[in-house]
């Protein structure tokens, strides 16, 4: 017993000793972690929360300007890269049969950047959006006067209407319509985990915020600022509501109700067609009346910042020094088949002609432009004589060292959203090291010319020929174009203004007189794709129409082959190589008699052995293409692969 004793004395001892210089220890630094822990999981002060912001109006609103931020992303209208989709655009690497862009050959699929990118912008907006709208919820009860509770419904409405916008851009392009609807902001993992909801729900969806942005925000741009106070220019308006309602009516091929929505939208709002189209896409006139919405861009506000800092847009470089993307060679000859109207003063242009060795010989005064007005203002050709790019005349353009010239790759330049009217001697788009790929030219996302073609066609579908005319007369006359029917049934009376009852407008053709059957056809390939290229979402059109494929296939068939344009013509300009494209087998020549000579004119300065490269396929448009597209895979864009991987319950 004394030896147990003893031993438990020991034992005793021993955990003693082992508590003293192990146990405790542990238990110390435990204690001490601890208390480190406590310390790291204190709330940050600076940290943006549900209990230090969204309480006032003035945190909506700075949610409210990242929803706009959100509109910056140049993803979203797709202006760089969904055109090449359709019969509007080639991207850079230019007509042949292949290109290895997945975009242009139709073979794009869930994993295409273009693809995740589009979605990522639009419910980044959406998100943006539900955070105004849920934080608006939350403090409504803290607006008691007047004027602060309308400053809140504003906030409320705008959230509300780009909301919609997005949702109407992310059914009109994803899935057949198919996507999920966020109307809160996900509070956890399961949130997230949403099925997607019908196109019919989605539709329904957006319509009741584009409802709600139509009955609470001011109407238009002049609105806001006499009804809201200066510093407003920009906004979200009412009207942009009801064209986007009347809009998505178009896009179900419901013209009974679309009818309702655009007519409002003439009649009621004081908006009218500027005289000049150079003024809702070249930085002159912004927010004019022809505007009924645009994504405001600015390069002096932050000149420096970056990412959604950078307050500016890259489109301008990239359709005119960096030249992304051109229009198909159909379109680029629709826009130099426009015939201006020789009756109308506005045509009439003093023209400089040259010496053989460049040098100004005379100046032709009072002589008929050569391009439509339309043209002018949306594309550059070599041979355009009468319409500077930039300061200087067509086939002068790209002398100097920073702008691209025409060429090969460059056969046409897109003159829309870029700033080709300012007069700085053919420099292009600004490329100094500040202000490189940055413009602060607007980008419309709805103006009235828009309106009034889709309602022409709603009174095409109605069998109502003379008022379809009348607002497809109004755009063109904007333009000093010939009109279309007769004097009779138009608003253009006079010496100034030609009609002709022949609706391609080629009187070597024959008389096709105007019907509604053939003025459909004329609204859907020549009006609105001249009047509208890059703007409208095309895809939208084709695939309404049931016409997509058919237009690919038929515009693939055609060849092309490019020309030189000698030098000068235009001044003491080098050759332009292979920059001038014409239908296979035709050469280019000028139709008017009393013009000079031109170099490719003259059979012996034609390079007929020049055209193209050894092994160069000829120049088609989409012929990869349309061959491989398919109505089910490409009329939409597929569900993007990261939202797959993301969302347990995509499909379900």
């Amino acid at each position: 017993m004394k030896n147990i004793q003893i031993q438990f004395l020991k034992d005793i001892l021993k955990m003693k000793k082992t508590l003293l210089t192990r146990i405790i220890p542990l238990i110390l630094l435990a204690i001490s972690f601890q208390a480190c822990v406590d310390e790291l999981d204190q709330v940050n002060p600076n940290a943006l929360t549900l209990d230090t912001f969204w309480q006032n109006s003035g945190d909506l609103n700075a949610g409210l300007n990242a929803t706009y931020a959100s509109l910056r992303d140049e993803n979203i209208l797709g202006i760089l890269w969904d055109y090449t989709r359709t019969d509007i655009a080639v991207p850079f690497s230019q007509r042949s049969n292949s290109t290895g862009n997945p975009i242009y050959d139709q073979t794009f699929d869930l994993s295409t950047n273009e693809v995740q990118n589009k979605w990522d912008a639009c419910y980044r907006g959406v998100f943006r959006a539900n955070q105004v709208i849920d934080a608006y919820n939350r403090i409504e009860s803290t607006y008691t006067t007047d004027d602060a509770k309308q400053a809140g419904i504003y906030v409320l409405a705008q959230a509300r209407a780009l909301r919609g916008y997005f949702y109407y851009e992310l059914h009109s392009s994803f899935n057949q319509g198919s996507v999920p609807i966020f109307e809160t902001v996900p509070e956890n993992f399961d949130e997230f985990q949403i099925s997607f909801s019908s196109s019919e729900d989605v539709k329904t969806f957006y319509r009741a915020d584009l409802q709600f942005g139509m009955e609470n925000l001011p109407a238009t741009y002049n609105a806001w600022q006499t009804e809201a106070g200066n510093g407003n220019l920009g906004r979200i308006t009412g009207g942009f509501c009801e064209a986007l309602i009347g809009k998505s009516y178009m896009n179900d091929n419901d013209f009974t109700n679309a009818e309702i929505y655009l007519k409002n939208i003439i009649d009621n709002y004081d908006y009218a067609l500027v005289d000049d189209l150079a003024k809702c896409f070249t930085g002159i006139d912004e927010f004019n009346s022809e505007s009924i919405f645009e994504i405001n861009y600015s390069y002096d506000a932050n000149p420096l910042g970056l990412d959604e800092q950078n307050l500016s847009q890259r489109i301008a470089s990239f359709l005119n020094d960096g030249n992304r993307i051109q229009f198909t060679s159909w379109l680029t000859l629709k826009y130099r088949a426009e015939k201006p109207d020789t009756a109308d003063p506005a045509n009439l242009v003093n023209r400089n002609i040259y010496l053989a060795n460049g040098d100004l010989d005379s100046i032709q005064e009072n002589v008929v432009r050569m391009y439509s007005l339309r043209m002018a203002n949306s594309m550059s050709s070599v041979d355009d004589r009468d319409s500077p790019m930039y300061g200087v005349e067509m086939a002068e353009y790209g002398r100097a060292t920073t702008a691209a010239p025409h060429a090969r790759q460059f056969a046409n330049f897109v003159k829309k959203f870029t700033s080709w009217n300012t007069p700085n001697g053919g420099l292009g788009e600004d490329e100094s090291p500040e202000a490189d790929q940055r413009s602060e030219v607007n980008i419309p996302i709805m103006r009235l010319a828009e309106v009034y073609l889709m309602y022409a066609e709603c009174m095409v579908e109605k069998g109502d020929l003379t008022e379809a005319l009348k607002y497809i007369n109004r755009i063109r006359k904007r333009s000093h174009l010939i009109l279309l029917g007769n004097e009779s049934i138009g608003e253009f009376a006079g010496s100034t203004t030609t009609y002709m009852n022949d609706i391609d407008l080629d009187p070597t053709n024959g008389e096709e007189p105007v019907t509604l059957s053939n003025l459909m056809e004329h609204l859907r390939f020549t009006e609105k794709p001249l009047e509208l290229s890059l703007e409208d979402n095309r895809t939208i059109d084709l695939r309404r129409w049931g016409v997509w494929k058919q237009q690919l296939t038929h515009i693939a068939q055609f060849q092309y082959d490019a020309y030189h344009y000698k030098n000068n013509s235009m001044g003491k300009s080098p050759t332009r190589w292979r920059c001038f494209i014409v239908p296979t087998g035709e050469e280019p020549s000028y139709s008017d008699p009393n013009l000079p000579p031109y170099p490719f004119r003259n059979t012996a300065n034609i390079q007929t052995n020049a055209n193209r490269r050894t092994q160069e396929p000829h120049l088609r448009d989409h012929l990869l293409g349309s061959q491989n597209f398919s109505e089910d895979l490409h009329s939409y864009l597929p569900i993007p692969q990261d939202e797959i991987n993301s969302n347990l319950n995509w499909d379900q």
